[in-house]
């Protein structure tokens, strides 16, 4: 099959040639710019050499769009096509003694310690969760600047003449939710989450403003031949819900309820939802809000076990990522117990479709490259469906 057609066939629960594979084909199921030379020296391919300045508003996390012929090495069937960068911002580092700093569109300072790998959210443009801080601040960015969407369709054609299924993501920065936690000290969102109506109000519908603009700019641009519409929103810890789900029900559930019924009035494309830790609780409500696919499948989280989620949930959603423990074998263990791993995690997830198999999340730097290439090999290889089994 044609790696497209092999994604829209699992997408719609049914059963491919093979499971179909995804290596960086969106902006959270990627790989850091150290973790990715390693995977080309060990390709024996040479090393891009790029650094933190090299990578524009992924900077911050420090992902990398591989080349062509990685794609290809690595079995992906997904390839994502990103926005570009607004005329009204540009990566901007400032080198000190301690830390290295940047400030991002949206008015923060992040910090990166000399030597570190990320920059880390700390100086917020708005310091105290109230109405009047939020209404004070007034430097929003403009989701429909004209450089931000200049040359998007293009990469998207791009894209498909690949043969790979098409994603894109209209969010820059976090979530309708998570966002917040990013411009002001997250102890602060989360108290006047908890102690303003008001305030809880106000902000989450700013952020569903900007998003629901860029959304609607996006898809007026490719919603005729985008497969996969990508949103992320981190509802989770590692052990469990970040929010109580009466409250998400009343005050963040409409909101995303909005958005993606707008999303699929627009476009044929999936809805993938990207939310790490310990998800299960919130899957019930991720369907009920239309969502297609659930990502990462962090498979060392709380609940998170594939065998129950695929037994419980896998006729309404698809699952994409769960390939291997990334706190685990991908880590700290060697190409054969990831491949191992791999294996089990195939057994549980793919029968029936309604699987891409991927990383959990973005692969981190000083990942062997050994383990990333075995992952995406053993998937290749044992990722075929074996037809009157």
């Amino acid at each position: 099959m044609e790696p497209r057609e092999r994604v829209l066939l699992a997408l719609d629960h049914k059963e491919p040639d093979r499971v179909p594979i995804d290596f960086a084909g969106t902006g959270v199921t990627s790989i850091c710019y150290q973790a990715y030379d390693d995977v080309r020296r060990c390709l024996n391919l040479t090393p891009t050499g790029w650094r933190h300045e090299d990578l524009g508003a992924a900077a911050w996390a420090g992902v990398v769009t591989p080349h062509a012929e990685v794609y290809d090495r690595l079995h992906s069937d997904v390839q994502a096509a990103g926005m570009g960068s607004p005329d009204t911002w540009k990566l901007d580092i400032h080198y000190g003694d301690t830390f290295d700093t940047y400030v991002d569109e949206w008015g923060t300072t992040v910090f990166r310690p000399k030597g570190g790998h990320y920059f880390d959210y700390r100086g917020f443009p708005i310091e105290k969760a109230t109405v009047e801080a939020v209404r004070a601040w007034k430097k929003w960015p403009d989701p429909n600047n004209n450089a931000r969407w200049q040359g998007f369709r293009q990469r998207c054609l791009d894209v498909r003449a690949t043969g790979r299924a098409l994603t894109a993501f209209s969010v820059f920065g976090g979530g309708i939710f998570e966002q917040p936690a990013r411009i002001m000290p997250m102890e602060e969102y989360f108290m006047g989450l908890a102690s303003d109506p008001k305030f809880t109000e106000l902000i989450l519908n700013k952020m569903y403003e900007i998003y629901f603009e860029s959304t609607q700019r996006m898809l007026k641009e490719v919603g005729d031949i985008l497969d996969v519409w990508v949103y992320w929103d981190d509802l989770s810890g590692q052990r469990g819900p970040l929010i109580n789900p009466k409250w998400y029900e009343k005050n963040l559930m409409p909101l995303h309820r909005k958005l993606f019924d707008f999303v699929k009035s627009k476009t044929q494309a999936k809805i993938f939802f990207h939310c790490c830790g310990a998800v299960r609780p919130w899957i019930p409500y991720l369907i009920d809000v239309g969502v297609d696919i659930l990502n990462p499948v962090q498979v060392s989280a709380e609940g998170m076990d594939p065998q129950r989620l695929k037994r419980d949930f896998g006729r309404d959603i698809v699952f994409w990522g769960g390939a291997c423990n990334p706190q685990g074998a991908l880590a700290f263990g060697s190409p054969e117990d990831v491949a191992r791993e791999v294996q089990q995690n195939i057994d549980a997830l793919a029968p029936g479709g309604g699987f891409i198999i991927g990383n959990v999340h973005n692969i981190q730097n000083l990942v062997p490259g050994e383990n990333i290439i075995s992952m995406f090999d053993t998937a290749f290889n044992y990722g075929l469906y074996k037809k009157g089994d």
